[in-house]
């Protein structure tokens, strides 16, 4: 038996907003930078230290996911 179940953008965008923080790195002026966002993709942080930018995430009580 399968459940369709419908989720809009917005609501997707939503899932784990106050649980999940999003690592992305990126190069600013040809330095590796991690910048750190909420679910919803507000930019929180940013840092150009990996475990530094995990750690502002637990201690934010955070759980963090790398995005490519």
């Amino acid at each position: 038996m399968q459940n369709n179940i419908t989720v809009t953008t917005d609501e997707l965008a939503k899932l784990g907003v106050n649980s999940v923080a999003y690592i992305k790195q990126r190069t600013v002026k040809n330095k590796k930078m991690w910048f750190i966002y909420a679910a919803e993709g507000t930019e929180l942080a940013y840092t150009d230290d990996e475990k530094k930018a995990i750690s502002l995430i637990l201690d934010n009580e955070l759980v963090p996911v790398s995005v490519h």
